[in-house]
């Protein structure tokens, strides 16, 4: 299946459910983002663009793909920020819902990530997932109405706005 297609699938799971194993790995043995995404060039595509150099900012529409290294955030309506040497900042995406996915290191497999608005603040690297908020990584999954994940340590903070629902399935033998 293409990625496009899997993105494009609605999520119908409202059980979310997070393995031991997936805490564990994200609390004791991080799991970090591919080191060469960051020194990766930016590739977007939008149906429109506006750029608004004087400000810094540059606003994509429609069927917006960003992909970076291995990293790929699909969304509606994604508006980023830059910094003088035009490296992104911070990145708003909104989608019905966004998403984004990206590779682990050693083979650990891949994390994505589904939410009606998600914020990427560069300097902390952090990843928040906002309103409908799915952290998926293998079949392990957390959701909430608002998830923090730390890309750099593979890291996240779940809550606020309604419970965190869990359900912990044992691994095969």
């Amino acid at each position: 299946m293409s990625d496009r297609g899997f993105y494009d699938r609605r999520r119908r799971d409202t059980a979310p459910a997070v393995t031991l194993a997936f805490v564990i790995a994200l609390a004791c043995a991080p799991t970090a983002a591919l080191e060469d995404d960051a020194s990766q060039p930016i590739l977007i595509e939008a149906d429109d663009v506006e750029v608004l150099e004087a400000e810094n900012t540059s606003i994509y529409v429609g069927n917006v793909q960003v992909d970076q290294g291995s990293m790929r955030l699909l969304g509606d309506h994604v508006t980023v920020y830059h910094r003088d040497d035009r490296r992104p900042r911070f990145i708003i995406a909104l989608g019905a819902p966004a998403s984004f996915k990206q590779l682990l290191d050693n083979d650990e497999g891949e994390v994505l990530a589904f939410a009606k608005r998600m914020e990427y603040d560069a300097d902390k690297d952090e990843l928040t997932l906002i309103e409908d908020a799915l952290l998926i990584q293998g079949a392990d999954r957390v959701a909430s109405e608002r998830i923090v994940y730390d890309r750099a340590r593979a890291h996240f903070r779940a809550g606020g706005g309604g419970r965190v629902k869990i359900t912990i399935t044992p691994e095969e033998e």
